[in-house]
């Protein structure tokens, strides 16, 4: 059985035509039989360039690509995959003896598939019943694909999604890849470092023509850069900074801002800027830094907590705002963002009261998260709420039958909402996980959500509105109505 998780995420890259025609089987020794002519294939050229799959791992290895001529309605999918069975993975391999000559088993294998025109369904299946394939290395240890593949032919086949046996469809038709030179490699052909530089487990090698997966590593040392840069996520290496030092470290090039919770950097690009000074409204919801003072960015435009594009004083700390503010986090899990003014009913004990009928207007930009579990079983949300959120209370009576509506919804926000209750505070709210009664999270950022519910005990209700995000807030209105 291969040792797989799940076969059909494999990836797609780029390979060259297969050709194809109706063919049979080969005939038996029966005298009596029907004459049948031996398949015939047509046999294509094949010089394209393979890519390797993320999902490799130290037991199988996959390089995948995508067929310009389509067999069925959509793309043409082929994979060379090797699988570690305790097989030789080196020298010539009959691919049609042994282990190899089912999908099942195989070692060393090659499966292409026809998708339909809308590429979520297979209309076939091929796996090789001929040819062979050389490999001067092993392609599970080193990654790398390099040898010929000679004579190689499919067959139609299916293959059952628990077992993976593969079974020729009678009938069905064949395809030849001919003799193919196999030279695939884990390294990007992009790559202009030394080869031995690439995904060495140490170092991120910068502006080496393709990204470093190094470079993903958290404080991994830098080369190719100076000592008082690092690497972009545009593989350059670019100038660090310090918004909230003292005094302020600027840029010698571009304009200095948050790049992760740990690290400012030099923006070079025009459109990540706004002209907005401190409290004025940026432009556009595209550009993030603002209220520029000698290459310094000091605020962001609110395209998060308050998603009302108010350029706000970046902080790391409440120490960084004014009385009254909070340093809501932007980037990261630590309070490395902007400064904003909490909603005054951040928690029930302080909810907003609503009358039936009449639209109130709410934000939850520097909310606290104060509800979350509980929320996100089926009956309410349906997922998990784990941004700040805002409470407020409605006066049911028993029976009574509310639509809850949260509509108005500011672009960059995602809301949820939920009821519960009855009874106090602290005792509706106050308890882990929470009792939800009803909720809606169907929409995604800017959509309303609705539901609708009837009261069995009369008593005060309590209204949660949340958000999946962690680091997202917005404004909404939110009204409650009654027949």
């Amino acid at each position: 059985m291969k040792r797989i998780s799940s076969r059909a995420a494999l990836a797609m890259a780029t390979i060259s035509c297969l050709a194809l025609m109706a063919c049979g089987d080969d005939g038996d020794s029966n005298p009596d039989a029907p004459i049948v002519p031996p398949r015939m294939c047509t046999e294509t050229s094949n010089a394209a360039t393979l890519a390797i799959s993320d999902q490799s791992d130290e037991t199988f290895v996959l390089w995948s690509g995508t067929s310009p001529t389509s067999i069925g309605g959509g793309d043409t999918i082929i994979n060379f995959e090797f699988y570690d069975v305790d097989q030789p993975l080196t020298g010539t391999i009959d691919l049609a003896a042994g282990v190899n000559a089912n999908y099942e088993t195989c070692a060393a294998c090659i499966r292409v598939r026809a998708l339909n025109a809308a590429g979520d369904a297979v209309e076939k299946t091929f796996f090789q019943d001929g040819g062979t394939i050389t490999l001067t290395e092993d392609p599970i240890t080193n990654k790398r694909m390099i040898g010929t593949a000679t004579d190689v032919t499919l067959v139609e086949v299916t293959i059952d999604e628990d077992t993976f046996v593969s079974t020729p469809v009678a009938g069905g038709v064949c395809l030849s890849l001919g003799t193919i030179t196999l030279n695939a490699d884990a390294i990007p052909a992009a790559w202009t470092c030394p080869d031995a530089a690439f995904d060495d487990g140490t170092t991120c090698n910068c502006a080496c023509g393709a990204r470093d997966p190094d470079c993903d590593m958290a404080a991994a040392p830098v080369a190719g850069c100076t000592g008082t840069q690092v690497c972009s996520a545009q593989n350059t290496c670019i100038d660090v900074c310090n918004v909230l030092s003292t005094p302020p470290v600027g840029c010698p090039a571009g304009v200095c801002g948050f790049a992760s919770a740990t690290q400012d950097i030099c923006v070079t690009s025009a459109t990540a800027v706004d002209p907005a000074v401190l409290g004025g409204t940026c432009a556009t919801a595209t550009p993030i830094l603002c209220a520029v003072v000698n290459t310094v960015a000091t605020g962001l435009c609110d395209n998060f907590e308050g998603d009302d594009k108010v350029c706000r004083e970046a902080c790391d700390g409440a120490d960084d705002c004014a009385v009254g503010e909070v340093c809501a986090p932007v980037i990261g899990t630590s309070p490395k963002g902007l400064c904003i003014t909490p909603p005054l009913n951040d928690t029930c004990e302080t909810a907003q009261l609503i009358t039936i009928g009449t639209p109130v207007t709410g934000k939850t930009g520097g909310a606290l998260g104060n509800y979350g579990a509980g929320l996100e079983v089926a009956a309410c949300t349906g997922a998990s709420q784990n941004g700040g959120d805002v409470a407020y209370q409605v006066v049911l009576t028993a029976g009574q039958m509310i639509t809850v509506t949260v509509s108005g919804v500011s672009p960059k926000f995602d809301p949820s909402v939920a009821i519960l209750g009855p009874g106090t505070a602290a005792a509706v709210c106050g308890v882990n996980p929470l009792n939800c009664l009803k909720g809606a999270d169907a929409g995604l950022n800017g959509a309303m959500e609705t539901f609708t519910f009837t009261a069995t005990t009369a008593g005060t209700h309590f209204l949660i509105v949340d958000t999946f995000f962690r680091n997202q807030g917005g404004t909404f209105t939110l009204n409650v109505t009654s027949p």
